[in-house]
C-alpha cells in the first residue's frame, strides 16, 4: 500500500491539530505504507510510530533490529534501542563502542522539544492507547493538548484510494472463489468444519489472503446465533449460512460477506423468509449511487422485511469496511447514521434474520460506490444454489 500521511496531514490542518502520532499497527500502516514486524505482533505503542507534524516531513520511530526495513526516502527514521543488541560491524570492532538506551518516548520527546510542541495540539489514537501509556505521555509532557484522533483515521479510511481499491478486489476475488468453491461441494451430511476446511484450505491456496479468524459456517439453530464451526451435521431440514471473508496478513484490510442456503426439506415458512430478505437486498442493491443517505438505504431494507415480519427488529443493514482488526466499520447503514454514499466508499450491504435456536439468514455483497452507481465485488458466489431454485419457482407461482 502507499503512504496515506499527506492525506492525514491534510486532515489535521482543516481540525487544529499541529502533530500526530499514529500507534495502532493498522493506522502505523495506513500512514507509512509499511507494517511494522514486532509491533503487529504485540499490538503495543512502544515498538512503533509514525509521527506527523505540520510543516514538517514524517517520520517513523522503530525498533534498531527493524528500521533498516523502514521508508528511508519519504520519511525521516529514528531507531530506539532494543534487547535484540543490533550493532554494525564497525561498532563490533570498536572495543570502546557503548550504546545509551533509547525509548520511542524519548524520540518523541526530542521531537517535542525540536520543533516547540510543548502546548501544542497533539492527536493520539486513545482509542487504542493503553490507558497506562498514556497516562505516561500526560506526565511527560503536561502543557500538551492531546486530542483523539481515532475517529479522524475511520473518516480518512471511509474514501478509498485506487491502491486499497485494487487490493480490495483481489482479496474479495480469493474469498468469494473460496465460497463458490465450497457452494459447489455442499451436500447433506457434511459437516460445519467440513466446509469450513474446504473454504480456508481454498483462501490458503491463493499464498496471498488468509481466511478471517471469524469466519464460519453454521447450520441449523447453529445459524441463528454467533459462533464457531462445529462438528454438527448439516441435515434436510437446515438453513446453512456463511458470514466471514479474508485478510490481507499485514496489510490489514478485511473483507465481510454472507450466503444462506436451503436445503432439501426446509419448512416452507423459511422459504419465505428467504425471498423476502433477497428482495430486500435486491432493492437496496439497486438504489445503491453516490447522494442516497445511509438513513434511506436502511428503510429500503427495512421497511420490505418489517412490511411482511412485523415482528423484525435490525439496527443496521451494512456498514464500511477498510482495516482490522474489527471488520465493521462507521459509516453504517443504520436509521441514525447521519450523511450519504460517495464514490471511493467501499460497503458491506446485508440483510440478515436470525431467530434463536431455530435458523438464521445473513443476504450480504461487498461493493463499491462509483460515481453512477456501483459496482458488485461478490458476484461470483449464487445466493440460490440450483439445488433450492425449485423453492423459488413453487413461491412465485403460488
Amino acid at each position: 500500500m502507499h503512504s496515506k500521511a499527506v492525506k492525514i496531514q491534510h486532515m489535521m490542518k482543516e481540525k487544529g491539530i499541529q502533530a500526530l502520532l499514529a500507534q495502532s499497527p493498522e493506522n502505523f500502516a495506513y500512514v507509512s505504507g509499511f507494517s511494522s514486524h514486532q509491533h503487529t505482533v504485540s499490538r503495543h505503542p512502544q515498538f512503533a510510530a509514525a509521527v506527523l507534524i505540520e510543516g514538517v516531513k514524517p517520520t517513523l520511530i522503530g525498533m534498531d533490529f527493524e528500521t533498516p526495513s523502514f521508508d528511508h526516502n519519504d520519511f525521516d527514521v529514528l531507531s530506539f534501542t532494543t534487547w535484540v543488541g543490533n550493532r554494525t560491524q564497525d561498532q563490533l570492532k570498536d572495543t570502546t563502542f557503548t550504546q545509551s538506551m533509547i525509548t520511542l518516548l524519548d524520540h518523541v520527546d526530542t521531537l517535542i522539544q525540536t520543533h516547540h510542541l510543548q502546548e501544542a495540539t497533539v492527536g493520539v489514537e486513545l482509542d487504542f492507547l493503553p490507558v497506562s501509556f498514556f497516562e505516561t505521555m500526560k506526565a511527560r509532557w503536561p502543557q500538551v493538548h492531546f486530542v483523539n484522533v481515532s475517529p479522524l483515521f475511520l473518516q480518512a479510511r471511509i474514501i478509498k484510494e485506487e491502491d486499497e481499491i485494487a487490493w480490495f478486489k483481489t482479496l474479495i476475488r480469493i474469498s468469494d472463489e473460496a465460497l463458490n468453491h465450497v457452494a459447489n461441494n455442499l451436500k447433506e451430511g457434511m459437516s460445519e468444519h467440513q466446509l469450513y476446511t474446504l473454504y480456508t484450505q481454498h483462501v490458503s491456496s491463493s499464498g496471498v489472503a488468509y481466511p478471517s479468524t471469524w469466519s464460519s459456517f453454521g447450520s441449523g439453530e447453529n445459524a441463528g446465533k454467533l459462533g464457531y464451526s462445529s462438528d454438527k451435521i448439516i441435515t434436510s431440514k437446515d438453513v446453512v449460512k456463511f458470514d466471514g471473508g479474508v485478510h490481507g496478513g499485514t496489510q490489514f484490510y478485511t473483507t465481510d460477506f454472507s450466503r444462506s442456503w436451503l436445503m432439501s426439506e426446509v419448512d416452507p415458512w423459511l422459504v419465505k423468509v428467504k425471498q423476502n430478505l433477497l428482495e430486500a437486498h435486491e432493492k437496496m442493491l439497486s438504489a445503491l449511487k453516490p447522494g442516497l443517505s445511509f438513513k434511506d438505504l436502511f428503510n429500503i431494507g427495512y421497511q420490505h422485511t418489517l412490511k411482511e415480519f412485523p415482528f423484525y427488529v435490525r439496527g443496521h443493514l451494512g456498514h464500511s469496511i477498510s482495516m482490522g482488526p474489527q471488520t465493521a466499520e462507521a459509516p453504517f447503514i443504520a436509521s441514525n447514521q447521519e450523511g450519504v454514499l460517495e464514490a471511493g466508499m467501499i460497503l458491506s450491504v446485508e440483510n440478515p434474520m436470525y431467530i434463536t435456536g431455530y435458523n438464521g439468514f445473513n443476504i450480504e455483497d461487498m461493493v463499491l460506490i462509483t460515481k453512477d452507481g456501483y459496482e458488485l465485488l461478490t458476484p461470483l458466489t449464487p445466493h440460490v444454489l440450483e439445488s433450492e431454485a425449485h423453492y423459488f419457482t413453487q413461491s412465485s407461482n403460488s
